[in-house]
């Protein structure tokens, strides 16, 4: 499994469907059968990993639309990243 870091680039695994529902994203993993629903700020990652995207640019990206210190928006987006990708939700390199 690969770590997550500011560094890495992540998009949506192609193993996986998703849907939006009342602003919100319902994602299924094809291979495990499982259902994950994200909350508001996941959802709007996820929409973000829809290309290949840096990890520091979606932190950029959400400190610029809501209220949330560096250091706090870092930390709780790798850990995210890092959850999403131990479900193959998302690829990283």
């Amino acid at each position: 499994m690969i770590k997550i870091t500011l560094g890495s680039t992540v998009c949506q695994s192609d193993d996986q469907v998703s849907t939006e529902i009342d602003d919100e994203v319902v994602l299924m993993s094809i291979e495990k059968g499982a259902y994950f629903g994200l909350n508001n700020v996941l959802s709007r990652i996820w929409k973000m990993l829809e290309e290949p995207v840096a990890v520091s640019k979606i932190c950029e990206t959400l400190q610029e639309d809501f209220d949330v210190e560096r250091e706090v928006c870092e930390k709780d987006v790798v850990e995210a990243l890092q959850q999403l990708a131990e479900k193959e939700l998302i690829v990283a390199s």
